[in-house]
């Protein structure tokens, strides 16, 4: 009885310190998932040697609530992702945060390039030469007065004609496009896995591709595979249902 009574007060004073701080039920989901997930990271680096630092979340938020995503925010992840620049205008205007990191993983088309790069940290879906003159155009218009978002090159791994990204066999030459006839600094590169296959081939594949081309910034991995992707180099991360979804059921 006395164990019993010792827990209900310690559960009284977790929830109203839940209350205090203004977590919903739903955000404590979410942070319990968050808290999870960095573990698993933990846990997976501890394994193959390596510093869990190196492994950034980007934390996919596209279509989720503002009031989850700001309360992820009060627990110190600042990195997001999303899809669709009028979602991220309308949403990320409410969400002032100086420290906020946005990735845009989204599909990329060229016309849509001066409205991404002064809203966008980073612009992971880099995959056609129209883009890249309208990227190089924009710098130059702007000279100096903007931080530029870093920019990775989508890959089409397991060259699937559904998907969009250059091809292995094209990146070098892609990659050396962007640099010398665009002048565009190219950071990274990102690819996705196959739905329903075992992605470690295309995992491996991607990191011999980077390795190869001197590319140290690799987006690989998601929710349902971002343990494998580790373990092949990635350094960035994509969750969204690890995240935001109830892991519980």
């Amino acid at each position: 009885m006395i164990k019993f009574f010792s827990f209900s007060i310690y559960i009284i004073y977790l929830s109203k310190w839940f209350s205090y701080i203004n977590i919903s039920m739903k955000s404590m989901t979410v942070v319990k998932n968050f808290l999870s997930l960095k573990k698993n990271v933990a846990d997976i680096c501890k394994k193959i040697n390596r510093d869990p630092d190196e492994i950034n979340i980007v934390a996919v938020s596209k279509g989720q609530d503002k009031k989850k995503i700001k309360d992820l925010i009060s627990f110190s992840h600042f990195c997001y992702g999303e899809n669709r620049l009028e979602e991220t205008e309308k949403k990320w205007s409410f969400i002032k945060n100086n420290n906020i990191k946005l990735h845009y993983i989204g599909a990329l088309q060229s016309k849509k390039v001066k409205k991404l790069a002064p809203l966008y940290d980073v612009i992971e879906t880099l995959d056609s030469e129209s883009s890249a003159k309208e990227f190089a155009n924009f710098f130059l218009s702007k000279k100096i007065s903007l931080n530029f978002p870093e920019i990775y090159i989508q890959i089409n791994i397991a060259r699937e004609p559904q998907k969009r990204g250059v091809m292995p066999e094209n990146f070098n030459n892609f990659l050396t496009l962007c640099k010398t006839k665009y002048n565009l600094k190219i950071k990274g590169a990102m690819c996705m896995a196959p739905y329903g296959k075992d992605p470690e081939k295309y995992f491996n594949d991607m990191k011999n591709l980077c390795k190869i081309n001197l590319i140290k910034k690799i987006s690989m991995g998601m929710s349902n595979d971002y343990q494998k992707a580790i373990f092949h180099g990635s350094n960035n991360i994509r969750i969204g249902s690890k995240i935001f979804e109830n892991e519980d059921g």
